[in-house]
């Protein structure tokens, strides 16, 4: 039995629309919440991390990579505002391995505060994108 939909959108296009769900695990600013039937309502910042959507025995368990952005959680309904997100599904393995590869190259070299940060966020999305095509394939 599905207790509420969940929508993951990008300012560029919407990655999933009322995908059906028993619960769901989104990472936070304040850490991971698991919403369950009769979840309280929030509007919450997300993390970078895996969002993972249980649809139960009526459905298909479903992961997503989201980085950053907003999460609404309203009566039987989830809305997630995410910057950039990516299906299990739809994660290009050379891909994101390649931009691990650079990311870690880049840390190894002098870098100033801010480029950093952004190599580090680079390498925990490549990270979590392998990590989610794996969860995917089996």
């Amino acid at each position: 039995m599905n207790n509420f939909t969940v929508d993951i959108l990008t300012p560029s296009r919407v990655i999933a629309k009322n995908v059906p769900a028993e619960n769901v695990l989104i990472p936070t600013l304040r850490g991971q919440i698991e919403v369950k039937k009769d979840h309280t309502h929030v509007v919450e910042k997300l993390s970078t991390g895996i969002i993972s959507i249980f649809g139960g025995s009526d459905d298909a368990d479903k992961h997503f990579v989201v980085t950053t952005g907003v999460c609404k959680i309203l009566n039987d309904k989830i809305t997630i505002l995410s910057n950039v997100a990516t299906s299990g599904v739809e994660v290009d393995v050379e891909r994101a391995q390649l931009s691990l590869d650079n990311a870690q190259e880049m840390l190894s070299q002098t870098l100033s505060d801010d480029e950093l940060v952004k190599y580090r966020r680079k390498v925990e999305r490549a990270q979590l994108r392998l990590q989610l095509a794996k969860t995917a394939k089996k």
